[in-house]
């Protein structure tokens, strides 16, 4: 009977060959075909294949494949257990989109949409990682800051740099309707499309701006463009003060520029005396024998008498206001009159400190060799006289020569007398 382990009396009728690893009972098959009761996993008469859905590699019995029902087409797979995965949907088991891909579901996995500019996203959710091309975004459609995009530039073009330095601006720009790039904001140094020029007030210093240094010596309001912009000169002084810098006096004024107090020297002109011509009625002359003048010698006479009366009244009026007078004196001495005043001094000064200096180092000297003059000594004995002498200057001095042969004589009594040029000395 089916399904019963066979007797003893039955086992020469009917012999079941189960005897591969997939079979159930190797005494257990059909009495008709034969086909053994196999193990999960496997088929055949024998048993000795494995089912769909499973694999072996022939060291171990029948495996399932587990392949994603999502991912692959079937349930099917490899002796080694590798299913047949969908677009975009890898793995061993196909239940992973493949890099570039993500979203799996039942209809495999969708490409990243990168615009070329990177090659994997989020395997869920699909935003795109590691954009390259300076780019940004979900989809790498943006470009990042401080990068820029032509109009007409497609999402795959990369993004080109900004030609906004940060050290002048915020580094970011925008594209003008003239389709060209224009910085977003500069800093307060700088002006210009691109930032790269000085505005009014700053000079151009090694590629940085600074502060134009006027001293406080320029007008703003009315000259906005306080200094050459290459040099940094200021262009127009204020305050009567000049320079480079605005840092002096301006000509005709003094004071000190640095404090702003740099004013006009107030200069008064004498009034140009009047010309006044004496009307006088020539006498009447009779012919003589004298010679009349040229015409050309009486008009340098005139001319000469006119102008000794404009200068006699020219003082009298100086004359006769000498207050105007001194202040118009005072005035007219210029600085170049004062400073050769002062040096004037300054050399007479000088002069004096000389002479008084070499005054005391002569009286020194006088001094000195008034102390250390050579001295006699003369010891009268009753029958010789001894000489002796001290310098202090020359210590080692020769006075053999001092005493000379002829100016000492013998007298008739016996008595040794000295002669001198001035004096007569007896013993």
């Amino acid at each position: 009977m089916y399904g019963e382990r066979p007797t003893t009396e039955n086992r020469q009728d009917i012999v079941c060959n189960c005897t591969s690893e997939g079979v159930l009972d190797p005494y257990d098959c059909d009495l008709v075909t034969g086909q053994c009761t196999c193990l999960s996993g496997y088929t055949g008469p024998l048993c000795e294949d494995c089912e769909d859905g499973h694999f072996t590699n022939g060291s171990t019995g029948c495996l399932p494949c587990g392949c994603d029902s999502f991912g692959a087409f079937d349930h099917r797979c490899d002796s080694s257990g590798t299913c047949v995965c969908k677009i975009g949907v890898y793995g061993p088991k196909c239940d992973d989109c493949h890099p570039g891909y993500f979203r799996f579901s039942s209809t495999g996995c969708q490409p990243c949409q990168c615009n070329n500019h990177s090659s994997y996203c989020h395997p869920q959710s699909g935003i795109c990682l590691n954009c390259q091309g300076n780019t940004k975004g979900p989809s790498c459609e943006e470009c990042k800051y401080n990068f820029y995009r032509r109009p007409d530039a497609a999402p795959t073009d990369s993004c080109l740099p900004c030609p906004c330095s940060t050290v002048t601006s915020t580094g970011s720009c925008h594209i003008e309707p003239s389709e060209q790039p224009v910085c977003d904001q500069c800093r307060l140094e700088y002006e210009g499309a691109n930032c790269d020029k000085c505005r009014d007030g700053y000079y151009n210093s090694d590629s940085i701006c600074l502060p134009c240094d006027c001293k406080g010596n320029a007008d703003p309001v009315t000259f906005p463009r306080l200094c050459d912009p290459d040099t940094g000169h200021c262009l127009s002084c204020v305050n009567n003060t000049a320079g480079a810098h605005c840092e002096i006096c301006a000509s005709g004024s003094s004071g000190d520029a640095l404090n702003h107090t740099c004013a006009l020297i107030d200069v008064k002109t004498l009034p140009a005396p009047e010309v006044t011509t004496a009307t006088t009625t020539a006498p009447t002359v009779r012919p003589t024998s004298a010679a009349v003048p040229p015409i050309g010698t009486m008009a340098s006479t005139n001319f000469t008498g006119l102008r000794a009366v404009a200068t006699t009244q020219a003082l009298l009026t100086s004359l006769g206001s000498p207050t105007d007078n001194t202040t118009a004196t005072v005035t007219e001495v210029s600085w170049t009159q004062f400073n050769i005043i002062v040096l004037a001094v300054i050399i007479v000064v000088v002069v004096l400190l000389m002479g008084f200096v070499g005054g005391v180092y002569t009286y020194r000297e006088y001094q000195n060799r008034k102390l250390n003059a050579p001295f006699w000594t003369i010891e009268l004995k009753e029958d010789n006289i001894s000489f002796s002498s001290y310098h202090d200057s020359i210590p080692n001095a020769d006075v053999s020569g001092l005493l000379e042969d002829e100016a000492t004589e013998v007298a008739p009594n016996g008595q040794l007398a000295l002669s001198t040029p001035m004096n007569m000395y007896k013993a």
